[in-house]
């Protein structure tokens, strides 16, 4: 890619500055310092503002002997009063600035929970500036930002009202089809190097950035990524490991090296999949019954897929010696058979002394009986 313009690292400055200045509940207290004590009270209850617990209208209304609808009143009335005050505009302005940055720089449009991980990355993560953020987006600057609630297509997420989901839409659908087509989870910046080749994606090579389609990806109900950061297809297991096979093989794939069955359950157990906890009996039983694993060793497992051959230490070697279709040393075949089973020596000195299975020839060496062939 090319360097980054004077231009571009100017806007990067700027958007930078305007992180580091977001205060989302350092704004809200001094605006609410413009309310009666009873509107800021009955805002912080609604809102769960302040590091107090979000309420009902109905659980406000009965801590002051009033009606649902007169709280209602109140909060309608408190907000239209903030709305209102003289210096609003300047107080709510870093704000709006601010996330109006953020989502521009990423299509007009994120996931709820990524866009507010990037907001407070100095204001700090946590349930109090959470909620301000959500307070002000929703009830201050609902004119300019619309909450997309979680459906069937999008993830809860925000949208500047001025963008539409055209392009939104018409990507999402592009990228389904690249993900079918690979066929396999894939990490952020392989799969941009898949998206990018596309016509579509050349075409709109301006608008679509690399932030404006990691913002797509979250956003998107039909993309999901696994705990590892590969991204796929939800209905896939391997990236929504539901059954107990899928997290299996996601772990296994994963860590790219056999493992021993309890290893493998307490991985399991440390990704928290769906906070339901594996037992090692478990494990070991869809172990032993799915022919994608291979027991190489005492309880110890590899994916097929990696090359290893099912089979006790003798088949192992008659494999060996037909894949080298010449005669070999003991050593050799020793050294082969390690890298397929984690077995003792001695198990495998005992296998070739099966003469129903293996035979010398004249030179030592050791081949295939040939009633086996």
């Amino acid at each position: 890619m090319d360097s980054p313009s004077i231009l571009e690292k100017v806007i990067s400055s700027k958007k930078s500055s305007e992180i580091e200045q977001f205060h989302p509940s350092e704004v809200v207290s001094a605006l609410f310092k413009n309310l009666l004590p009873r509107e800021e009270d009955v805002l912080r209850r609604r809102f769960g503002l302040g590091g107090r617990p979000e309420e009902t209208l109905e659980q406000i209304g009965e801590a002051y002997k009033v009606t649902r609808e007169r709280i209602r009143q109140i909060e309608s009335t408190a907000v239209k009063k903030l709305k209102k005050i003289r210096n609003f505009v300047d107080t709510i302005g870093p704000v709006e600035n601010t996330i109006s940055s953020v989502l521009e720089q990423h299509g007009g449009i994120m996931d709820e929970e990524l866009l507010l991980r990037y907001v407070l990355q100095v204001a700090g993560d946590n349930e109090q500036n959470r909620r301000a953020v959500h307070f002000i987006l929703q009830e201050l600057l609902d004119s300019k930002f619309r909450k997309i609630k979680e459906n069937k297509r999008y993830r809860s997420s925000w949208q500047l009202r001025s963008i539409s989901l055209h392009l939104l839409d018409e990507t999402i659908e592009k990228i389904i089809a690249v993900i079918r087509e690979i066929g396999k989870p894939i990490i952020f910046s392989d799969l941009m190097n898949k998206v990018i080749q596309d016509p579509f994606f050349t075409e709109h090579q301006h608008q679509l950035t690399e932030d404006t389609i990691h913002a797509y990806l979250e956003v998107s109900q039909h993309i999901g990524k696994n705990p590892y950061g590969e991204y796929g297809l939800v209905e896939w297991g391997s990236i929504t490991p539901r059954r107990m096979n899928d997290k299996i093989y996601l772990v296994l794939k994963k860590r790219g090296k056999p493992m021993h069955f309890s290893e493998i359950t307490a991985m399991i157990n440390d990704m928290n999949f769906d906070h339901r906890k594996a037992y090692p009996p478990t494990v070991h039983n869809e172990l032993i019954l799915n022919k994608e694993y291979v027991l190489i060793g005492r309880g110890i497992y590899a994916l097929k897929e990696w090359g290893y051959r099912s089979g006790v230490v003798a088949d192992v070697i008659s494999d060996v010696l037909h894949k080298a279709e010449r005669p070999m040393s003991r050593a050799e075949i020793v050294a082969k058979v390690l890298e397929q089973r984690i077995v003792k020596k001695n198990t495998i000195y005992l296998a070739l002394t099966d003469k129903s299975r293996f035979t010398k020839n004249a030179n030592g060496l050791y081949v295939v009986a040939e009633n086996t062939v």
